[in-house]
């Protein structure tokens, strides 16, 4: 951001398209309470909320690429998805993953 820009209300925690007059807010995501939530993980190892997602659609037993129809995304982010869930849930495979969940809910 050029220094006569004014960030406006916001503060610089947002970016706006050349041209575009409104200023688009970058926000966290929002952390839902999930499966490691139950073992008394810290807050940084709660599943967000699209993670939780698709973590339920995992324990449903659809594959990746079924799950990035379902959600309309790209596989690799539903993989990229996967990864992040198990380094937070501590597992290294889907039926490990599948059952500290359904132990969890």
């Amino acid at each position: 951001m050029d220094a006569h820009e004014d960030p406006g209300p916001g503060g610089g925690d947002g970016f706006a398209m050349p041209g575009a007059r409104a200023l688009v807010r970058v926000d966290a995501p929002r952390e839902v309470s999930g499966a490691a939530d139950s073992g008394g993980a810290s807050e940084s190892q709660r599943l967000s909320a699209r993670e939780a997602e698709v973590m339920s659609l995992i324990a449903d037993g659809q594959t990746n690429g079924q799950i990035a129809a379902r959600l309309f995304l790209a596989e690799k982010t539903v993989k990229n998805h996967v990864r992040r869930i198990y380094s937070k849930l501590g597992v290294g495979s889907r039926p490990a993953a599948i059952a500290y969940w359904r132990a969890a809910r």
